[in-house]
């Protein structure tokens, strides 16, 4: 019988704030969380399973490198059904290796990009099965993009 477990994966601050905002999503799955040892992922995930990530991710080649590396090891190990991402950097390794392994993959924009995406939306936009957008200007430059609502 399958697990239904989903991976969620995000930086700290705003982009984990509106993934842990989203609690009736993923609350009642098997689930485990990829961010940044922050002081607001480390008091709001107490009691969850939780793998650190490298930061910083902002073009650094050499932490997306290791969260490549560590995407594989974590990703092989819990198999989730779905990824859920509401970025940074830290979800481009983890969306990529997810998609491959046959995960589905889904991402949010951050509700700060009201008509561009941002980098790492650009970089997962080709690949991940759902992309999500808070505006619904951004629908109409980017066919793939769904717009449901705003998170907060």
């Amino acid at each position: 019988m399958l697990r239904r477990k989903v991976g969620l994966v995000c930086s700290s601050g705003g982009h984990f704030f509106e993934l842990y905002s989203l609690r009736a999503l993923w609350e009642k799955w098997d689930r485990f969380w990829v961010t940044f040892s922050a002081t607001d992922t480390c008091y709001h995930l107490q009691g969850e399973r939780v793998y650190w990530a490298f930061s910083p991710t902002n073009r650094s080649i050499k932490n997306f490198v290791r969260n490549l590396i560590l995407a594989i090891k974590i990703l092989l190990k819990e198999r989730p059904m779905v990824i859920i991402s509401t970025g940074a950097g830290v979800a481009v390794p983890f969306l990529y290796v997810g998609r491959i392994m046959g995960a589905k993959t889904v991402f949010i924009e951050s509700m700060t990009r009201i008509g561009e995406l941002s980098l790492s939306g650009k970089l997962v936009y080709p690949f991940v099965h759902h992309f999500f957008v808070q505006w619904p200007k951004a629908v109409k430059k980017y066919a793939k993009a769904k717009f449901l609502g705003q998170v907060i």
